[in-house]
């Protein structure tokens, strides 16, 4: 008979057991000395028009320093610069010569006016042509419009996580900790000015920002933590 109970009471072991409802397993976020989160990413973006851009060419055959610096002055390029044949390394090879300045308070008809200038130059000038012309931004005044897609992608990871926490029944509490990436590029000095991407039909350029944020929680929906406090 004991032998019996004995078989019958391990038998319904594991029914007792499944009837029981499991514990919710709340992930502990990654560096945040086991404090359950929930980690998100969120992605904000801002395009705004550009002041002022970097003008950069590659100028082919036997340049004339004094009239190319002439013609970039006169389509209203500044700080004009034209380098020595093969001084500087390039896509073209030898032979060739970058020229570059600086575009101010940008417009469709500056930039149309430089086109045309180019146009006339290689015209006036047998057996030299004007290859690879960029028009790059500058970022000078892109610190405002960081911090705005900054908090953009901020607010959807928010978003996201307040989402997951409603799905889990938790509560967020705070933020552990938030990783960067994007932003304002570095500003360097060069041919090639700051570096972006430059959308001549509308003259603007974009800033992107990535955040990767990990929010602390706590087990419950905060109604119900409220009345058992």
């Amino acid at each position: 008979m004991t032998k019996r109970l004995a078989i019958l009471v391990f038998a319904l072991l594991p029914l007792s057991a499944s009837a029981q409802p499991a514990p919710l397993r709340i992930g502990a976020g990654i560096g945040t000395g086991g404090t359950p989160a929930i980690a998100v990413a969120g992605y904000g973006s801002v395009r705004y028009a550009v002041k002022t851009v970097s003008f950069v060419a590659f100028v082919r055959g036997q340049a004339d320093e004094a009239a190319t610096i002439g013609a970039m002055r006169s389509a209203g390029i500044e700080d004009a610069v034209i380098g020595p044949a093969g001084s500087q390394i390039s896509l073209n090879g030898a032979g060739s010569a970058t020229v570059r300045g600086t575009i101010r308070d940008v417009s469709t008809a500056k930039l149309e006016r430089i086109g045309l200038a180019a146009l006339a130059y290689a015209h006036a000038h047998s057996g030299v042509s004007i290859e690879n012309v960029n028009f790059v931004p500058r970022y000078d005044d892109c610190a405002p419009h960081e911090q705005a897609a900054r908090a953009a992608a901020f607010a959807e990871a928010r978003r996201k996580a307040q989402a997951v926490a409603d799905l889990a029944g938790v509560t967020i509490e705070g933020v552990l900790s938030v990783s960067e990436g994007g932003g304002c590029p570095v500003q360097f000095d060069g041919p090639y000015g700051n570096g972006g991407a430059f959308d001549l039909s509308t003259l603007t350029t974009s800033v992107n920002v990535n955040e990767n944020v990990s929010f602390s929680i706590v087990q419950g929906p905060p109604a119900a933590r409220r009345r058992t406090l």
